[in-house]
């Protein structure tokens, strides 16, 4: 196979575009901090399925590699006392999309991760978000969640920006942004994984950049 895939996510959606990676803190199963506080009332924000954004960006150990977005196929979280204290993003696994190719290549890559030697679309069509809170210390708020893919679950801390949005309607919705490393092999994704081979010529890396924007609407 010439291509190679780095999921995800994972999901959410933070970012337009993923830049180079960058360190981001270590996964953690609790949280810190207070928790961040907004003026927006209590009730349920649905995902607006106008604008959101999930990408994803992964290398080769040689510096080469390939990036696309994720679909988002619903999303909602709870606001209580103006605080996130729970949400879910459910993906499209089989909508994933690559962004950098085109014609044959693009759909030979895409077909290639959806297979079992990546999502294994076909056993495990959704990967599904559990948020359990949004916290803050030292002046940088920090999302708690679980992701679920590929049939595996694992723990998060995704640094984030948290910010009240006009919506239509002239109503106040809330929009969070960020980017995290998806350590793919965590999901059971170990295809030309270092960690797991060592005889292979080339390597593709464990972690997959992913970048999330969304905005979350008051539901009517």
């Amino acid at each position: 196979m010439k291509h190679f895939f780095l999921p995800l996510l994972a999901a959410a959606t933070l970012l337009a575009a993923c830049g180079g990676a960058t360190e981001q803190p270590a996964a953690s199963d609790t949280q810190s901090g207070d928790a961040v506080e907004t003026k927006l009332g209590d009730g349920i924000y649905v995902i607006n399925k106008v604008k959101p954004k999930v990408t994803w960006a992964a290398q080769k150990l040689t510096g080469d590699g390939h990036n696309g977005t994720l679909h988002i196929e619903s999303g909602k979280f709870k606001m209580d006392g103006g605080q996130v204290t729970e949400g879910m993003v459910v993906f499209d696994m089989a909508r994933m999309e690559v962004s950098d190719l085109t014609g044959e290549d693009k759909a030979s890559l895409e077909g290639h991760l959806q297979s079992g030697d990546f999502f294994n679309v076909e056993t495990y069509p959704k990967a599904v978000l559990n948020v359990s809170g949004i916290t803050e210390e030292g002046g940088q708020a920090t999302l708690a969640a679980t992701l679920t893919m590929n049939g595996k679950a694992a723990d998060y801390s995704i640094p984030v920006t948290v910010v009240e949005a006009d919506v239509p309607g002239d109503l106040k919705g809330l929009a969070i942004q960020g980017k995290f490393l998806l350590d793919r092999t965590k999901h059971d994704i170990t295809y030309h994984s270092k960690t797991f081979d060592d005889k292979l010529d080339w390597f593709i890396k464990d972690e997959v950049e992913v970048g999330f924007s969304v905005i979350g609407v008051p539901a009517m």
